[in-house]
């Protein structure tokens, strides 16, 4: 019984000296940014004859882009997990209209601050193309993730996936990174033009960017996400 009213004793003992000193506040509460900031997200697209000579289609280009700022509690695509009915619309067709669908959706529901979409795909693999977003410090959407085809292939896609524009308290200035092969997992084409193998049950999103085709281990371009 002493020990336990010794122990009682001195977690409150440390709990008014943590509230005294500021390190509860300092240490124990997670950081989170406020308001919203304003992003420009470009995808830089460097896939050609040149850059895959073995793989790439004479009639390569790339899907309408889309791009959402959103919270945790909504996931546009992730490796390991199985494609929704629109990423898999993505991937296998290019057609976005049923991601954008479920973007406004989850926007009406407070889980995506914003979203933005190219109109048209690119001439080639080779362009650059600039989307805007809007993270949202209120609602928790303060990651980024985005997606588009790589046409043509069964099921190929590139983009990125939840990356974090809040650290620490504060709004990131840029983010980047590579942009890679990733197969949705729903059809089992082992090239650009191969005919529909429907992938029976389908498998989780893995990554296909290996010293293989199609990637034969180089990127299709990279991207940035920057404040404005």
């Amino acid at each position: 019984m002493m020990c336990k009213v010794v122990t009682v004793a001195v977690a409150a003992a440390v709990a008014v000296a943590l509230a005294v000193t500021g390190v509860e506040a300092r240490y124990y509460h997670p950081r989170t940014c406020s308001g919203t900031r304003k992003y420009e997200v470009t995808f830089y697209l460097n896939w050609s004859s040149k850059t895959h000579p073995k793989s790439y289609p004479s009639d390569g280009n790339v899907s309408p882009a889309t791009v959402a700022a959103h919270a945790s509690r909504y996931q546009m695509w992730a490796p390991g997990s199985f494609a929704s009915a629109s990423i898999k619309s993505v991937a296998e067709t290019g057609n976005a209209a049923m991601l954008r669908e479920e973007l406004a959706a989850y926007q009406a529901a407070g889980h995506v601050a914003s979203w933005a979409g190219a109109h048209e795909p690119t001439e080639d693999g080779t362009k650059t193309v600039k989307l805007t977003v809007t993270a949202d410090a209120s609602t928790g959407a303060t990651t980024v993730s985005g997606a588009t085809m790589l046409f043509p292939s069964p099921d190929w896609f590139t983009g990125f996936y939840a990356v974090p524009v809040c650290k620490w308290g504060r709004w990131v200035t840029k983010a980047s990174g590579w942009l890679t092969f990733w197969d949705a997992g729903t059809d089992g084409g082992e090239t650009h033009t191969a005919a529909d193998k429907v992938t029976t049950p389908p498998t989780t999103i893995f990554s296909i960017q290996n010293r293989d085709a199609p990637a034969f281990n180089t990127p299709v371009g990279y991207y940035t996400i920057k404040a404005v």
